[in-house]
């Protein structure tokens, strides 16, 4: 069996020990990051940043063992455009799924905000899709209303991954809660169709991938099975109450399949409440 990945914030240990001895520094609802990060190349990215930020890779952590590559996708940005060959007696126009991945699709930054903290620049940039011949605007707006408050507070930034297929663009974003701290990460994921132009649902997605529902289901339960690991010494009735509704299939259900910046199918789980200090944490991984 092929060894299954999970990213589990790596200060999640420290902010317990913190809120053990009575430190309340982790706010509600925010994630820890993982032990290990990585600097994304998508061949679909370009730097635009003045500083050493990277734009629009951004940094998607994961803990990598062996996968296998997942080969339906790519990662080259496709700049061939849908064309109609014409001859004296007949007209061929390509399906509408070739269309599609032929379409030219970008992604860059609809919103971009320097800032200092500690006498460094740090920004944040919020994705925008672009698909030539399709209109993307509704899925584009709905990234900005969720994401421009937060991009505007010095306290926080984003910046952000993304995979372009043949059948869809996903998008992986990283909020941090603080400039420049790295111990407090929300994570997200969108995944917009190359042929509509708007979100897919999980269950579009799924189908997309070639994958079921309950499947992704299993490997999600063993991935917060292993986050509770991490609690295996409390025995109190608090912890036993939230691992049991984490382990719920409708919280399951929320757990959003995705393509990271490598092509491989990966999933995020936002929000699994876990003892001390009224913390929660996102669960990311990838999966075959």
């Amino acid at each position: 069996m092929k060894k299954f990945n999970i990213a589990i914030s790596a200060a999640l240990l420290m902010s317990m020990a913190a809120g053990i001895s009575g430190c309340n520094r982790i706010p509600a609802q925010t994630s820890l990051p993982s032990v290990s990060s990585e600097n994304v190349t998508s061949e679909t990215a370009t730097e635009t940043s003045e500083t050493e930020e990277t734009t629009l890779s951004g940094t998607e952590t994961e803990i990598e063992t062996s996968e296998t590559t997942e080969t339906s996708e790519t990662t080259s940005e496709t700049t061939t455009e849908a064309t109609t060959t014409t001859t004296a007696e007949t007209t061929t126009e390509k399906p509408a799924a070739t269309a599609a991945a032929s379409a030219k699709t970008t992604v860059a930054d609809q919103y971009k905000r320097g800032f200092k903290v500690n006498g460094k620049t740090l920004y944040t940039h919020i994705p925008k899709v672009t698909i030539e011949g399709v209109s993307t605007k509704a899925f584009n707006d709905e990234i900005l209303k969720k994401f421009q408050d937060i991009g505007k507070k010095n306290e926080s930034r984003l910046y952000y991954s993304y995979y372009i297929g043949k059948k869809t663009v996903s998008l992986y974003i990283t909020v941090e809660l603080e400039s420049g701290n790295s111990e407090f990460k929300n994570y997200y994921a969108y995944n917009c169709s190359r042929t509509t132009g708007k979100k897919l649902s999980r269950s579009e997605m799924l189908k997309i991938m070639g994958v079921s529902s309950s499947t992704l289901n299993s490997k999600v339960k063993t991935g917060v099975n292993k986050l509770w690991k991490q609690y295996s010494k409390d025995t109190s009735a608090a912890k036993k109450a939230m691992q049991k509704k984490s382990l719920t299939t409708s919280k399951l259900n929320e757990a959003i399949p995705y393509y990271n910046k490598d092509g491989k199918k990966a999933y995020v789980l936002r929000q699994i409440e876990v003892p001390g200090q009224m913390s929660h944490v996102d669960i990311h991984a990838t999966f075959t």
